[in-house]
């Protein structure tokens, strides 16, 4: 008898009144009615628990039988708390979290007449059960015992009978097994000794094959093992038997073993994965012929693989394996494992009917991480990129990393389109979650692409599609200027059209290589003018490609296409070295002329930005206050300690730096300051520069607003000493709008096209003649009135 019933067991005659008597019989009448009047032994149990729940008031009231739980009320339906229930009726009481109504406190009851049953009451607010209320619980037990006893005894006694002889039999076959155990141990020892005695790769592999073999009624037995030398394909490694199994059946065995499970066998051979340190090499493959194998021959086949793999494992003659299947950094199987991987997966789809999908993962925004916390803070987001993608995968998934920022995922299933699609879903919520590196809060986006296996597609062409999708994904999720931080996730699935965008991609990337080799590039300038007086105040580097076929093709044509070629830093690095001489030439006759050269966000963010700017300067021998770093606003969604010491590093290199595309988001209504603004009061810079939209509605339908932002945005950056230049001027009202609101200095077609450098000098020298309204020259007060028609 439990604690809890042995403590309330006595009763005090001297207590008992008529009333308490009839009360007792009262409670005995109904009890016996309602237990009597069930169908079958399941039914009287339930009905006890309903008894007991409305006796005492409990919340939840469960009858156990040797650990499980035959009837209950309060425990819902879908997940019975058997193991915590287990462990009450163990410790004769205590606490368990049921689903639903959380962590209920519990007595146990012991039900006489059957055996290890017994009777749970718990209450979730009220604590205990009160001791008179248990008296009444111990009589329904007492009642349930005799009621199962009388009506449902000799079905009881027929299940325990039954019962006994199952245990006879299960402990006949666990002594085999343990006979079959200790002879896996004994052949281990010796392999065992055999690697630690540092014998040649070919003799051990055979004992371990010869071992199995032995264990296994000297059945043919081979060891299929990944070559590190053909980008980690099977092939047979040992074989013993006579005959021995045909090479391209233990293939096929060996392929058909996920993760680390056994298959026993039926129409092929058994087989058991092998495997190091955690990830798959390979299996060891046994024929059955016509007599597969029973449970007790699996066990053992299993064990003996397991074994195998822990010789593997601390075999020095193959480590080789591990280090060309791993990646070294998250731990992940590495880009040639993971095509052996697909390649199996595809191969097996003929026999299981399962389809194959691969998900092609690229972070957004590691680039900027790396580059502005460094290579080790780098090194960290990607093991806890790895760690939370393991955390999305499903039993049969199987993740890589391809290298730098890129993985992969292999999913396999009946819909594997569906399937990716609730995979992918899961890796952008787990990996655009914030990420603590160094002490800083830093973000990550994840584009995905998503490529469903086909008819005559082989793994590696499955793999380019996804990485053809990815890229669509990356184009449609990019943050617009000044949105700020990476996108949530997107994920596109691959279709013709994105392999015909791909492939133009891949060439344009080719070509890029090349132009920069054979100097297609070339720099056009268009001015900057103060609308006081139309003076021409500095000039603006844009870069253009000369392309073979396309034409002449601006940045956004090609370089937010080729992002990730190292081709666009050194691209970049001509641009600032170029525009610098040219500064200097033009500087000799217009000694205040500014010049004005775009930075990427990854390029300000990027800890060798300085030094370049610093070496172009000194090569050039431009004065540095003449340089002006336009930098986009979207930097202002990195890590602002980064960004302050980034920004802080290209101003001490002497050159000015300006906000572009600032207000592109939304206008900044009059007299308020949102978080952008809010960061022009600490952060480094020189300037600010509004974004060609905001200008484009100075004189539309919305003016009164942009002419309000404009406003508000001239009078902060008076106060904070900073310059502000519109840009993308083209009508006489939007510089009348520009004026009014106190903005000093713009651009736009209206004030000057863009020239090649050879164009610069003479327009600088010489007046515009003829009706070209636009000023490239230092233009008297009166001629700027006559173009604003005043």
């Amino acid at each position: 008898m439990s604690r809890a019933a042995s403590d309330t067991a006595a009763v005090d005659v001297s207590e008992v009144t008529p009333g308490r008597l009839d009360q007792a019989g009262d409670l005995l009448e109904r009890v016996l009615a309602d237990l009597s009047g069930a169908d079958g032994e399941q039914d009287v149990l339930v009905r006890a628990a309903s008894v007991v729940a409305d006796l005492v008031d409990a919340d939840v009231v469960a009858v156990c039988e040797g650990g499980h739980v035959r009837g209950g009320v309060g425990l819902g339906r879908r997940f019975l708390p058997e193991r915590g229930l287990a462990r009450v009726v163990r410790d004769g009481g205590g606490t368990f979290a049921v689903p639903g109504l959380g962590r209920v406190r519990a007595v146990v009851v012991e039900v006489p007449d059957l055996v290890d049953v017994h009777i749970v009451v718990g209450r979730v607010h009220d604590g205990l059960v009160d001791p008179s209320h248990l008296r009444g619980v111990q009589l329904v037990a007492r009642l349930l015992g005799l009621v199962a006893l009388a009506r449902h005894g000799r079905a009881r006694e027929r299940s325990q009978r039954r019962q006994d002889a199952l245990g006879a039999a299960e402990r006949t076959r666990l002594q085999r097994a343990l006979a079959q155990r200790e002879q896996v141990l004994t052949t281990s020892v010796r392999f065992q000794r055999a690697v630690a005695g540092r014998r040649p790769l070919p003799e051990l592999l055979l004992q371990i094959a010869a071992s199995s073999s032995e264990l296994l009624d000297s059945r043919p037995v081979s060891l299929v093992l990944a070559d590190p030398r053909s980008q980690m394909r099977l092939r047979v490694v040992a074989a013993v038997g006579d005959p021995a199994i045909a090479p391209e059946r233990a293939l096929a065995a060996a392929a058909g073993v996920e993760g680390f499970g056994v298959v026993v066998g039926g129409a092929g051979p058994a087989a058991a994965s092998v495997h190091i340190n955690g990830r798959g090499v390979g299996a060891l493959v046994v024929e059955t012929g016509e007599e597969p194998l029973d449970a007790v021959g699996a066990t053992v086949l299993r064990a003996f693989a397991e074994h195998a793999s822990t010789a593997l494992s601390h075999a020095d003659t193959v480590r080789v394996v591990e280090a060309a299947s791993t990646d070294s950094l998250t731990g992940l199987p590495n880009r040639a494992t993971l095509l052996r991987h697909l390649e199996v997966a595809l191969r097996a789809s003929a026999g299981d009917g399962l389809g194959a999908a691969v998900l092609f993962i690229d972070l957004d925004g590691f680039k900027a991480i790396n580059d502005s916390l460094g290579h080790a803070a780098g090194d960290e987001v990607l093991g806890r990129v790895a760690r939370r993608l393991r955390r999305c995968l499903r039993g049969d998934d199987f993740a890589a990393r391809l290298g730098g920022d890129e993985f992969a995922v292999v999913v396999r299933s009946h819909e594997p389109e569906r399937a990716a699609q609730r995979l992918a879903e899961r890796v952008c919520a787990e990996l655009t979650a914030p990420v603590e590196v160094h002490g800083r809060s830093v973000r990550v986006g994840a584009s995905i692409g998503l490529a469903v296996a086909a008819a005559g597609v082989g793994a590696g062409e499955l793999l380019r599609r996804a990485d053809s999708a990815m890229y669509r994904a990356k184009a449609q999720g990019r943050s617009p200027a000044g949105a700020g931080g990476p996108a949530a996730g997107t994920v596109v699935v691959f279709a013709p059209d994105v392999h015909d965008a791909d492939v133009l991609r891949r060439q344009l990337e080719s070509d890029l290589e090349r132009a920069v080799d054979e100097e297609e590039f070339e720099l056009v300038y268009q001015p900057l003018v103060r609308l006081s007086d139309g003076a021409v105040v500095g000039l603006e580097a844009l870069l253009r490609w000369r392309h073979r076929t396309r034409g002449v093709l601006e940045p956004g044509a090609f370089l937010a296409g080729a992002e990730r070629s190292p081709v666009v830093d050194a691209l970049w690095r001509w641009v600032l070295r170029s525009a610098c001489e040219q500064a200097v030439r033009w500087r000799r006759e217009s000694p205040d002329l500014s010049l004005t050269v775009n930075l990427s966000s990854q390029h300000a963010l990027s800890r060798s930005g300085p030094q370049d700017v610093l070496r172009a300067l000194t090569e050039t021998g431009l004065e540095p206050g003449a340089l002006v770093l336009d930098v986009p606003a979207q930097v202002l969604s990195a890590d602002p300690d980064v960004l302050t010491a980034r920004l802080a590093q290209l101003r001490a290199t002497g050159a000015r730096i300006v906000l572009d595309d600032f207000a592109v988001a939304d206008h900044v209504p009059a007299g308020t300051a949102g978080p952008s603004l809010a960061a022009l009061r600490w952060l480094p810079v020189d300037g600010l520069k509004l974004d060609r939209s905001l200008v484009a509605e100075l004189d539309g339908e919305q003016a009164p607003a942009a002419v309000a932002a404009v406003r508000t945005l001239c009078e902060l950056g008076a106060a904070l000493d900073l310059g502000v230049v519109a840009e993308g001027v083209e009508s006489t009202g939007q510089v009348r709008a520009l004026q009014e609101a106190g903005c000093a200095v713009a651009q736009g077609l209206l004030l000057g096209v863009p020239r090649a450098a050879g164009e610069v000098p003479a327009a600088l020298r010489e007046p515009v003649a003829g009706s070209v309204p636009v000023p490239v020259q230092v233009v008297p007060p009166r001629d700027v009135r006559r173009l604003l028609g005043r």
